[in-house]
């Protein structure tokens, strides 16, 4: 899996002088962040239960986000049992036991303790078992964007770059490709197109919008556009890869493409 940095962060307590005095501040408050529920299946296909992934977001008293914690909630189908096992935050790949010693297996609805306070975003995975047979696993929340590669162009018509951004989310991974204009001086740029993918083992997976649908723009202030997907799988020859197409006042429709190679 993608890995990303995180750092655990402690709950504090500020305060702020006021006429001289200090003046308590709203402690920060625990918020719905992400919830997300599955439902699981045992021998024979049958419906053993429900499992869900719940993130929070700590949040102080000026609306920032400081904090991010996550817990299990299972609840088993009469006559099965689901046995919480271990727990992933995609922020740093790390796999930790959801109970210390491990779960026992439950039969009736049971939550988890929240996880150590995170202090960037991330997907949360947990897993366990079904009645001693089959694996279940549930994901919430996800990652911040972070950029994997870029390619910057100047031209007398201005600068030109495109950028590629990748992210957890939930169970899946995704991919983005960001394109920004930034014309000269009484100049303009016309983007006509923007695309992300990956190139695995010969084939090209890409998604591409049209940014001359139902007609081209062209632009004389500072602009954006993002395309993003689910990425595919990647083998053993890869190249992962954001692009744009961009029409000139001299004339010239250039491509200029950010990427990264096995």
């Amino acid at each position: 899996m993608w890995k990303f940095r995180t750092a655990v962060l402690a709950l504090g307590v500020t305060a702020a002088v006021v006429g001289g005095a200090p003046a308590a501040q709203a402690a920060d408050t625990w918020q719905a962040f992400d919830k997300n529920c599955v439902t699981v299946i045992g021998f024979g296909g049958a419906i053993a239960g429900s499992v869900c992934a719940q993130v929070q977001k700590r949040v102080t008293d000026t609306g920032s986000i400081n904090g991010y914690r996550a817990r299990v909630i299972v609840t088993p189908a009469e006559g099965h049992s689901l046995k919480p096992t271990t727990h992933t935050w995609s922020s740093d790949g790390a796999t930790n036991q959801i109970c210390t010693g491990g779960c026992a297996p439950q039969t009736s609805e049971w939550t988890s303790a929240w996880t150590p306070v995170k202090a960037t975003a991330g997907s949360y995975t947990a897993r366990g078992e079904i009645s001693g047979d089959y694996i279940f696993s549930v994901s919430a929340s996800w990652s911040n964007w972070t950029r994997i590669v870029a390619k910057c162009v100047d031209d007398a018509a201005g600068k030109l770059c495109v950028y590629r951004h990748e992210r957890a989310y939930r169970d899946v991974y995704q991919e983005r490709a960001k394109l920004t204009v930034t014309p000269s001086a009484g100049n303009w740029v016309e983007p006509r197109w923007v695309r992300v993918g990956i190139v695995s083992d010969g084939t090209d997976d890409h998604k591409t919008r049209d940014l001359c649908d139902p007609s081209c723009t062209r632009r004389t202030a500072p602009w954006s556009v993002t395309v993003s997907q689910t990425a595919g799988n990647i083998g053993s020859n890869y190249q992962r890869y954001a692009s744009a197409q961009v029409a000139l006042p001299s004339g010239e429709v250039r491509v200029i493409k950010a990427s990264l190679s096995n």
